[in-house]
Parts: structure tokens; C-alpha cells; sequence
């Protein structure tokens, strides 16, 4: 670690309150400690104009009270990836609770506050109480500042709980965060923020709720190899479960739950297409666990698709059916408790294990932990190589599974459009190699090929929710909720016949495009 430069590298987790007296006993922090514990009651102050200029260009600024001492601290955006926080910070004493822009020792840093400030007063925007354990902890080779916070944000009125893990990397690498992580986890369930203190504390402000968050495109540079393509692509899947975590605890918006499957999806794509670098034993526990997590969402996804929009439109056309009323009604508890399901998931111990793991092994670039040979020397060739040849083997099985489109079975068809979605993951992941113009239709006409072969889908599951809402009914089931559910399944079969005249019309269309990874 670069002692020259004013740096914060720190893991940050969350933990339910309640297990926080068990972190607190752990038999690891006793025996790495290196001081004894001290608790006190630390209020933090983050000042900004009514504007908000610094928040908007990603600085915060804090003055905090500790005691009858007040520090103040300023913090760059930095990079943020699954929990680790890596950041500019500079630190001074101050007089009393008020920010001073003259303690900012670097004169550049200086200088653009000033700028971004303009004679604007500052004033005060979030603050912070929390009840902070510290101890340091350490063993040869690594030094790590352990706190844990327990408080609340606080805005105008309103409030929000802060419960957290914070360990600082005072000397050593950044592995020995993710060690002493996964050792505590053994017992009390740790999951990766994606918020520190100050955003949750923006957020509260400025009335965010929870978002659902979708896949971002890896920026990848030309010169990229396969070993950076691969941090980057795995550290996007991960940072897509982890941000939807709380839209899919609230259920307020049915995108979330949906999103944070894609995410889990697009990680065992991605674990997929690398299998070449990625070993068996490291890749096949994560691919299990992934496809836990999507079991998990599965039944909340397809209860919502089924609500959302099967039922929604028929009740657009029935709006006083009171027998297709008691359907939704029971879908509706069935959708409640696969979000309860959901939601126990998330809380589970399997769960936080997973994404911390996840965390540790991208952080760690843990896929280099194999022997040196000509086949593990390719993660650092070209990304561009492994790219063409990995679209072209999926392009390959795609067009297989295509052929006689119209006479396979449903079946087969469900089988080419979860190879289209690999297809598209990837192409996805390494549309940046190629220029930008030549991968769009490309991508568009996956996108539509998928939409069709979807709709197909949806049908057998509307089938298979009816099924299971007939037998929720039992007694109470007559033929007129009989009658109801077969026009359901009707109008699904309807569309989806529709759907089936598009098929062979966006098939050829996409046959016929150049896909963008054969063009040069």
C-alpha cells in the first residue's frame, strides 16, 4: 500500500443489529487484536451548499465530533466495486464544528472546492450518530482498523438506521480485509454495501428510494486482457445483484427482483464463457450458489410477469369478472409469499457467504490461484481473441438449434432462446472491443428474437401458475373459476400464437445480419 498518497482503502458490510453483539464476541477479533476495544458516540456533520455542488461532483465533506474534538475530513468519489471502497481522503483538526476549506492540505483540491463552492455559505445537510466499537487488529504483513457502527443517519426529520462493518487496510494488501472478512462471516452473516454513510444520507435527502439497478456495459480498453476483461465483467454482474437487493426487499417495483436474477444470470454466463480461465473447483461452487440465489427470485419473477401483464391485460377486457378477480386475488397471495421467500433468502447466511465470497474471489483476481502453464498464460493475452472465439462457438450453437425453427418442438424452442440469452450476454460483455456502430443491430435483433421466444415461455408458465392457483382454490374451486383460468390459458396460447408468426420472420432477419465480431 502507498503510504505516500492519501488513500482509504476499506471494506465496508452490513449486519443485522441484532447479531452485532455476536460480532462483537467473535473469538478472530480477540485474538488479532491489538488494542483493546473502545467504544464512543462519534456525530458526523457533511456540509455542502443548498445546491448541493460537492455531492454532485462526488466529494464530501465532513466535520466530525468526537469527545470536545472536531476532525474534519474530505473524501473523493474514488472507486467503489462490491463492498471495497478505494478513495482519496485528507484529514485536519479543526476549531470547532464549522468546515475549514483552508485545512485542505493538497492546494489543487484546494483550489476546486473553492471553485465548486463559488462564495456560497456551506451548510449543514446529513448528519451521522452512531455508537462505534474500534480496535486494531493485525498479524505480520497487515494492520486493519476494525469499527463497528451502530446509529443513524439523520435529515430534516427524518431518519434511517446505520448498521455496519467498516475495516480499514492500514498496511498490507487488500486481501487481508477479504480474509478477516469471510473468518467473522463464519457466524454472523456479512453482505457488501454498495452506500457508505454520506450516500444513504444523500439519498434520504433527496428522496430516492431504493432503484432498480440494470446491467452496465463494461467500458473494456482495446489493449484489455483477458485477466482485466474478466475483473471488470464479473465485478459489473456483481454489483447488478447487489444493487437490487433492496428494491427486490421492498417489492415495490417488480423490476427490481427481476434485475438482481439477471444479475445472477449474467454472473454464471460469465463463468461460462471464461471457463477456460476460470478453474473447475473455483468456478462450480459459484455457479451452484448463483443458481440457488436465481431459484430464490424465480417464483416472485414469474408471479409478477404473470400479474403484471397476463393478467392486466385481460382485465383490461374483463374488468368485472369477478371470477378472473378471485385469480389474481390468489395469485396475488402467492406472489406475497414467494417475495417472503425472496426476502428470507437475502437474509440467509447462505446468501451473505455467497456475495462475500464473490467480492473476495473479484477483488482478488482469485481465478490467477493456478498453476502457471501455456493454458493459464492466456489471461493475459488479448481479451479481443478470447472474445471472437467464445461469439463465434455461441453463434454456432445458436444457429444449430435454429435450423427447422418451425417444426421443433416448444421444448427446443426454450432451449434456443436460453442459448440467444448467453449469446447476448456475451456480446454484451465485449461489445467495447468493437466499434459501437456495429454491434447495435446486432444487439437489437437478439433483443427481438429473445422478446418472441419470452412471450412462448411466458405461456407455459401461465399454464403452470394456473395449475397451482386451481389447487390453492381446492373446494372452493367451481367451474366458473375453471372457466376463467381456460380463458386465461386461451388468451396466453393466442398470443403466443402471434408471437409464433413473428418467429420465423425475426429469425431470418437476424440469419442474415453479419453479427459485429465477423466484420473484420
Amino acid at each position: 500500500m502507498d503510504t505516500g498518497t492519501p488513500r482509504e482503502i476499506e471494506l465496508k458490510l452490513l449486519v443485522a443489529e441484532a447479531d452485532v453483539p455476536r460480532l462483537r464476541r467473535h473469538p478472530r477479533l480477540h485474538e488479532l487484536g491489538r488494542s483493546r476495544p473502545v467504544t464512543r458516540t462519534l456525530e458526523s456533520v457533511y456540509w455542502d451548499t443548498p445546491e448541493l455542488a460537492l455531492h454532485r461532483a462526488g466529494v464530501a465533506l465532513r466535520v466530525r465530533r468526537a469527545g470536545g474534538r472536531f476532525t474534519q475530513t474530505l473524501k473523493t468519489r474514488g472507486e467503489a466495486r462490491a463492498g471495497l471502497f478505494d478513495r482519496g481522503e485528507w484529514e485536519a483538526p479543526v476549531g470547532d464544528a464549522h468546515p475549514d476549506l483552508d485545512a485542505v492540505s493538497d492546494p489543487e483540491l484546494r483550489d476546486r472546492l473553492r471553485q465548486l463552492v463559488a462564495g456560497v455559505p456551506l451548510e449543514p445537510v446529513v448528519t451521522t450518530v452512531v455508537r462505534r466499537t474500534r480496535r486494531l487488529l493485525g498479524e505480520a504483513g497487515w494492520q486493519v482498523l476494525c469499527e463497528i457502527d451502530v446509529g443513524e443517519v439523520r435529515v430534516r426529520g427524518r431518519s434511517a438506521r446505520i448498521c455496519e462493518l467498516e475495516l480499514e487496510l492500514l498496511e498490507g494488501e487488500p486481501v487481508a480485509l477479504y480474509d478477516l472478512a469471510l473468518a467473522l462471516s463464519e457466524a454472523v452473516a456479512l453482505r457488501p454495501a454498495v452506500r457508505d454513510k454520506a450516500e444513504q444520507g444523500f439519498d434520504l435527502l433527496l428522496g430516492r428510494g431504493p432503484v432498480p439497478q440494470r446491467a452496465r456495459t463494461p467500458r473494456l480498453s482495446p489493449d484489455a486482457t483477458l485477466d482485466e476483461a474478466m475483473a471488470a465483467i464479473f465485478a459489473g454482474g456483481l454489483e447488478q445483484v447487489l444493487g437490487n437487493e433492496e428494491p427486490t426487499r421492498t417489492g415495490v417495483d417488480p423490476e427490481g427482483v427481476h434485475q438482481m436474477r439477471v444479475g445472477a444470470r449474467r454472473l454464471r454466463s460469465a463463468l461460462s464463457i471464461f471457463r477456460e480461465g476460470v478453474p473447475p473447483e473455483h468456478a462450480e461452487p459459484l455457479k451452484e450458489g448463483l443458481r440457488w440465489l436465481g431459484s430464490q427470485l424465480g417464483d416472485a419473477r414469474d408471479l409478477d410477469v404473470f400479474l403484471e401483464e397476463t393478467l392486466a391485460d385481460l382485465r383490461r377486457h374483463y374488468p368485472d369478472d369477478p371470477d378472473l378477480k378471485r385469480l389474481r386475488e390468489v395469485a396475488s397471495e402467492l406472489r406475497d409469499q414467494a417475495y417472503d421467500r425472496a426476502r428470507e433468502a437475502l437474509a440467509s447466511q447462505r446468501y451473505a457467504a455467497l456475495v462475500l465470497g464473490l467480492s473476495a474471489w473479484i477483488n482478488a483476481r482469485g481465478w490467477r490461484d493456478q498453476p502457471l502453464t501455456s493454458h493459464s498464460a492466456r489471461l493475459f493475452a488479448p481479451a479481443r481473441a478470447h472474445a471472437d472465439q467464445s461469439l463465434r462457438r455461441r453463434q454456432r450453437k445458436a444457429r444449430r438449434l435454429g435450423r427447422n425453427l418451425a417444426q421443433r418442438t416448444l421444448a427446443e424452442k426454450h432451449a434456443l432462446r436460453i442459448e440467444l440469452k448467453k449469446l447476448r450476454y456475451a456480446a454484451e460483455f465485449f461489445r467495447s472491443l468493437y466499434p459501437e456502430a456495429q454491434s447495435n443491430p446486432t444487439l437489437k435483433r437478439l433483443s427481438r428474437l429473445q422478446d418472441v421466444l419470452g412471450h412462448l415461455n411466458d405461456q407455459a408458465t401461465a399454464d403452470r401458475l394456473l395449475a397451482r392457483i386451481l389447487e390453492r382454490l381446492g373446494s372452493e374451486a367451481t367451474p366458473a373459476h375453471h372457466r376463467a383460468a381456460g380463458l386465461v390459458s386461451g388468451w396466453t396460447a393466442r398470443g403466443a400464437e402471434d408471437e409464433l408468426a413473428r418467429l420465423g420472420r425475426r429469425w431470418r432477419r437476424y440469419r442474415r445480419n453479419r453479427p459485429f465480431w465477423a466484420r473484420d
